[in-house]
């Protein structure tokens, strides 16, 4: 399929982004994180002194930690948006030169974090080619996560709202969720790609999820909605932001399990606070797994 780079064949071509010249993991004091690129990743520069040399960051990313007294500078019409400790949201265009300044909070707990951020996820979201239309009409239809249709996703029993991802298709987008009894439980239509479907009563059971566009064109997959708790890494709670922490969180749940829990990881992150951060990029992480 032509849709998404999530699917079969991808893992060749997102082998030459991976890591880039200053080094993925280099260690340093964490000081924040990269929300959102509004253009190219290349047009993002930033310069890291440590140890009296200087490096440069190349090709960044949505989750990239960035460092005490790192100088970030964008070029032609990129901008892009950073999340500090103790500063809150920063966005710098082609007019400014922002450095990073010390962080504030408790050092051990909230470098541990960024440590782990940079360890766990950042070597697969440096995979991900940067600019990929995902979304558009005329591709083929299908869901944006794979596992959908291979099977086994589970996601966590109650009340809620849940999140449906589709790629290509003719809008609008219609997303039914039935029972084992084939009964109605939610319904939603929708002109965007991405399907909430508000107040989801899921008892403990199999559903099918039934999406469909305007061509008309549709498709199944099958979850189980269970009682069981998705395990959780602890290793994010000293970053303060919960938008930010839940996306890490829930791709470093999608990496570690991609079955049975991607689907779950993709609906935490849909029901976390927002705060500006480039969601598309996190989901596109959490539906790479399933493929691997």
């Amino acid at each position: 399929m032509a849709r998404s780079w999530a699917h079969a064949g991808a893992a060749a071509l997102l082998a030459a982004t991976v890591l880039g010249s200053a080094g993925l993991a280099q260690a340093c004091t964490g000081a924040g994180v990269i929300v959102r690129i509004d253009g190219r990743a290349q047009d993002v520069v930033i310069k890291r002194t440590e140890g009296g040399a200087t490096t440069v960051v190349t090709r960044p990313r949505v989750l990239e930690v960035v460092c005490r007294n790192d100088v970030i500078s964008a070029v032609g019409t990129t901008d892009v948006v950073l999340s500090i400790d103790g500063a809150g949201s920063v966005k710098i265009d082609q007019h400014a030169v922002y450095t990073v300044p010390a962080r504030s909070g408790a050092p051990t707990l909230i470098s541990n974090a960024y440590s782990t951020l940079n360890d766990q996820v950042m070597p697969d979201m440096k995979r991900l080619p940067w600019n990929v239309r995902l979304k558009g009409a005329g591709d083929d239809f299908g869901f944006a996560l794979p596992a959908l249709t291979t099977g086994g996703q589970q996601i966590q029993a109650g009340d809620r709202s849940m999140l449906v991802r589709l790629v290509g298709g003719d809008a609008p987008y219609k997303v039914e969720v039935r029972d084992a009894n084939n009964a109605l439980v939610a319904s939603q239509t929708s002109s965007d790609h991405d399907v909430v479907l508000p107040n989801v009563k899921l008892a403990p059971g199999a559903y099918k999820i039934t999406a469909s566009d305007a061509t008309p064109r549709s498709m199944d997959a099958t979850v189980t909605a269970v009682t069981a708790t998705p395990p959780s890494d602890s290793s994010f709670a000293g970053l303060g932001d919960p938008e930010i922490r839940t996306a890490a969180a829930a791709a470093t749940l999608a990496r570690e399990q991609p079955t049975p829990w991607s689907f779950e990881a993709e609906q935490q992150l849909q029901a976390a606070p927002t705060n500006g951060l480039d969601r598309d990029k996190v989901y596109e992480l959490i539906e790479s797994y399933s493929t691997d």
